[in-house]
């Protein structure tokens, strides 16, 4: 009996301070709505990925040698900058040696040239066999050849010592120094590691299954600690693994200024495109005894409507229940609001923020 009595006083005395509040001229709540509305929605699930470079290499020598130039760590270089020198003491010696024989086959030809013409001259007066006019004439063309080897060998040199300068094949920042100054390296030791930081990717790994509904997708959802947004798929590999069953999606991340090696999440979808009634995620309010919205009718009267939630995508959710397509769905203010409560209507976040300060 005390109990119910005590119950009924709370009723009582809230009852009569929102008639005091009424009849003060306090002002009705302020509400800002969205109207209900059909969308096309997926179903999805959230994939975790990670930020990658388009270009992350480990820059290898040519030639062998010892180490005497190596950019620094954390270095940003452009493209064709050099990132790392090898002594070319030996090989500069070895042009010197290349250019002389180049010289000497050089004179050596145009001797037999002449000795050919000269020759000839004789054979045509008879002055001299022909079987001396062949030697000749084969000792020309083994000129000819010395002068196009000793020319090989120099091109050989030249192209050594250019190999003696390592330069970055693309804009970069080097984040690893494989191999120090000092050391001696062969050809194909890898001394550097440079990753380019712009153009970025995402590598995303998906269920195989999910390949018939992403490929009609040209943009996909995807969150970081730095930051939401919508970006374009760039490559789909419909090849899973027979463990895995997971095929691998690249999406392209140019336009957002994320480090390499950012865990991200994805929306994938997995289930048929549906057009669906949908209100926005931050409309719903959750409670023990269920899910439901308030909604605002041509009077500024609220009502609260239990919903059942079905397919959600971004901010956006399906919404079955008693609500229509054009329902006026509260999204913010809603907090405090009782059912048959009138309220005034704001016409977005920054009108209902300012009637709080100024009411």
């Amino acid at each position: 009996m005390r109990q119910f009595t005590f119950i009924f006083l709370v009723a009582f005395f809230y009852s009569l301070s929102n008639s005091f509040a009424i009849a003060q001229g306090f002002p009705s709540p302020s509400v800002y709505v969205v109207k209900a509305q059909m969308k096309h929605l997926s179903p999805v699930f959230w994939a975790t990925g990670t930020t990658v470079s388009a270009n992350d290499s480990q820059l290898a020598a040519e030639i062998s040698g010892r180490l005497i130039q190596l950019a620094e760590l954390g270095q940003q270089v452009k493209q064709n900058d050099i990132i790392a020198k090898i002594d070319d003491s030996q090989l500069r010696i070895q042009l010197r040696e290349n250019k002389a024989s180049v010289a000497k086959a050089q004179a050596q030809l145009a001797y037999q040239e002449a000795e050919l013409t000269r020759k000839l001259a004789l054979v045509e007066q008879n002055l001299s066999a022909v079987t001396d006019l062949d030697l000749t004439r084969s000792q020309r063309d083994i000129a000819q050849s010395d002068l196009m080897v000793a020319k090989a060998k120099l091109a050989q040199t030249k192209q050594q010592l250019a190999y003696t300068q390592l330069k970055a094949p693309f804009d970069g920042i080097v984040v690893q120094r494989i191999s120090n100054l000092g050391e001696y390296v062969t050809s194909g030791s890898a001394i550097i590691r440079l990753v380019a930081t712009q153009n970025l990717e995402a590598s995303v790994f998906a269920p195989i299954t999910a390949y018939q509904y992403v490929k009609n997708h040209q943009q996909l959802a995807v969150e970081s600690p730095l930051g939401k947004a919508l970006v374009p798929i760039k490559a789909l590999i419909p090849v899973a693994d027979t463990r895995s069953h997971l095929m691998e999606i690249r999406l392209d991340l140019s336009l957002l200024n994320w480090p390499v090696g950012l865990q991200i999440k994805v929306a994938i979808a997995n289930g048929d495109n549906k057009e669906v009634l949908a209100i926005p995620r931050d409309a719903l309010i959750f409670r023990r005894d269920g899910t439901s919205i308030f909604t605002v009718n041509n009077e500024n009267v609220v009502a609260k409507i239990p919903v059942e939630l079905g397919i959600g995508v971004a901010e956006w959710v399906e919404a079955k229940g008693k609500v229509k397509v054009g329902d006026l769905v509260i999204v913010r203010g809603s907090e405090r609001l009782r059912n048959g409560q009138k309220v005034q209507i704001k016409t977005n976040n920054q009108a209902l923020i300012s009637s709080h300060f100024n009411p």
